[in-house]
Formats: C-alpha cells, structure tokens, sequence
C-alpha cells in the first residue's frame, strides 16, 4: 500500500456498480456520521491491503462478495489527514444482504446523474496553531503568515437523498472516468 509523508489515516471504499448505476448505502443511525449517504468502506487494518480492505467492509456491510473489479481511482486525501482509496467494482445484487446495525438502506443512481452537481459549497480551511505551539522557534512568532485553503464540496441530489462531500467527490471522478472508458 502506497504511504504518505505525514500522520494520516487510511480507508478504502468500493463503489458498486450494477447496470450502469451506482449502488449507494445510507447509513445506520448507531455509528459515525449517522444517516449520511456513502459507500461500503471503513479502515484498512494492519497487514492488509487497501483492495482487501474495501472487499471486507463490502461484505460485512451488504454482504455483496462476487465481484469484478473494473478499476481503481487515484487516492482522495482529505483536509483532515485521511487517506482514500476508491476502487469501482461490478456487482450481482442478487446477494445483497444489508447488516441493519451499519447500514440503514441501499439505493442506486444512474452513472448520467454525476455528469454535474446540484451545487458546490465552499469551506476555508486555515491552519491554527495551539496555545502550546513553539512559536519563538519560528520567524515572526505569534504573526506569521499561515496558509489558508479552499476546500469544495460537492453535492448532489437524487429523490430524497442528499449525497454530499467525499462520497459525491468519489461518484463525480467514477462518472468521469467510466465516460473516458466509453462505459
């Protein structure tokens, strides 16, 4: 697995895609980010590589475990020192067996609906230093010039859902790439 410089966390997702849709989970009202639509991911483990990782979690959350993978998209690293690792894979629903105590609901969206948001937010994203922070070791001290970022956030919306963030970053590049593909 592909490490970075720096103290991040890393995660793999797979993006299941069944007839040209896109399989989506809502999630569970009992873990993180409760009732927020996503992919089946979660942790890479020690030892374990970032495509065994996203299988795992695809078959522990929705128990689909007979896949093709059709590729893997570039790593997303986040503002928040997390590490992503996408990878899209074709899916039989047939399988499908929902762990309620992790996802609430699945639902699919045509590959088309990625093709441009529904809207784009922005969010600054500043560097700020604690009250501990060794500033006499650096030029300026107390007043030097930190960089700031932009972070855009995506979204978009299809019936009642709202699929936002890092999910609806990884959907818009799967739509891209699958296009480039001619699929």
């Amino acid at each position: 697995m592909k490490r970075f410089l720096g103290e991040f966390n890393y995660y793999a997702v797979c993006v299941p895609v069944y007839e040209h849709k896109i399989l989506f989970e809502v999630r569970s009202e009992n873990i993180p980010q409760p009732l927020e639509v996503s992919f089946p991911g979660g942790h890479i483990e020690e030892n374990e590589q970032p495509y065994e990782a996203a299988l795992r979690e695809l078959k522990e959350e929705i128990g689909l475990q007979t896949v093709q993978l059709l590729f893997e998209v570039e790593p997303l690293i986040t503002p928040f020192n997390s590490v992503i690792y996408p990878f899209v894979v074709s899916v039989d629903l047939r399988e499908l067996c929902i762990n309620t105590s992790e996802v609430k609901e699945t639902f699919l969206v045509p590959l088309e609906h990625f093709e441009k948001p529904y809207s784009i937010g922005y969010v600054d994203v500043e560097l700020k230093p604690r009250e501990d922070f060794p500033y006499h070791l650096i030029p300026f001290g107390r007043e030097y010039n930190w960089k700031r970022g932009v972070y855009k956030v995506i979204f978009y919306k299809y019936e009642n859902y709202v699929i936002w963030g890092l999910t609806a970053r990884i959907a818009q590049r799967v739509y891209e790439l699958m296009k480039e593909q001619g699929g």
